[in-house]
Formats: C-alpha cells, structure tokens, sequence
C-alpha cells in the first residue's frame, strides 16, 4: 500500500488538547485521520463531521432528492413515435379491428 500525506494548519493549543483526547484513547493522530477517512469514503459525504444544526433538515433533502428525480429523463420509446396522427388513429382502429 502507498502511503501518502495529509498536512493540515490549526492552533497550537487546539492540536495539544486533541493529542491529549487521541492519547487517552489510544489512538494516534494518523490513526484518527485514517479512520475519518475511512468514514468519509463509507458514508460518500462529511455530513457526520457537521453540527446537527448545520445539516440540512429532512425537509431539505426531500426537496433535493425530489429536484434530482425531476431533472432525469423519463422519455420511453414507442413503436408510435415516429408515426403522425393520422397513422397513430388508423395503427388504433386496426388493433381493435375496426378496419
């Protein structure tokens, strides 16, 4: 397995107090980085590293999901599309048997 780098800037003091938690789990900082990742690539988006309140609400995702849903294509071939009208009734009328 290649191993690559992540470098990432904060407050001295935020990296000291966070080493401290990651030690009293017995975890390291790339043991942590790794397992956000892991979770990142699971779930497909950083949702779960968001406040609660910063989430988009049920409401929100039903509207996106219901604008993707709207935005596909939903056209299906049919043996009359490429037929006029008139061939359309007359292909009908023949089906039922009325000429």
């Amino acid at each position: 397995m290649d191993d690559s780098m992540v470098t990432a800037r904060m407050a001295t003091s935020k990296k000291r107090k966070g080493a401290s938690v990651l030690a009293r789990e017995g975890l390291s900082a790339s043991q942590a980085i790794n397992l956000m990742y892991d979770r990142l690539v699971e779930e497909g988006g950083a949702g779960f590293l968001l406040p609660a309140d910063a989430q988009p609400r049920d409401e929100a995702r039903w509207v996106a999901a219901a604008r993707f849903v709207d935005s596909l294509s939903s056209r299906r071939s049919t043996r009359f599309d490429d037929m006029g009208k008139a061939e359309v009734r007359r292909d009908r009328l023949r089906a039922r048997g009325l000429i």
